[in-house]
């Protein structure tokens, strides 16, 4: 059982290790694809080509843990194809506060 356990654990980390490195890759493309310059777009086809090959990919039979895996991709590549919302300012200027 100690092996078992040990076998676990390792596998436990690298998903935690799996985890951030996608959280990373998912702030970097999100802030190539707002940039609004040459990057962008490039970076822009490039996700709409991984949209495409997913959808094909999606169309074939898989088995379960495959399925998973191209539904979490295809909706982590739907995130990035979205606008992102505008954001609001942390704080606002009021003008003429006061009264003379």
């Amino acid at each position: 059982m100690a092996d078992l356990n040990a076998v676990i654990t390792r596998l436990n980390d690298r998903l935690l290790r799996l985890e951030g490195e996608l959280f990373v890759l998912r702030s970097l493309a999100r802030a190539t694809l707002t940039a609004g310059d040459d990057h962008g777009a490039r970076m822009r086809k490039l996700v709409e080509a991984a949209k495409v090959a997913l959808d094909d990919e999606a169309k074939r039979e898989l088995d379960k843990p495959t399925r998973k895996y191209v539904d979490a991709a295809s909706a982590l590549v739907e995130e990035l194809l979205e606008e992102p919302t505008a954001a609001r300012p942390l704080f606002t200027v009021i003008q003429g506060g006061r009264r003379d």
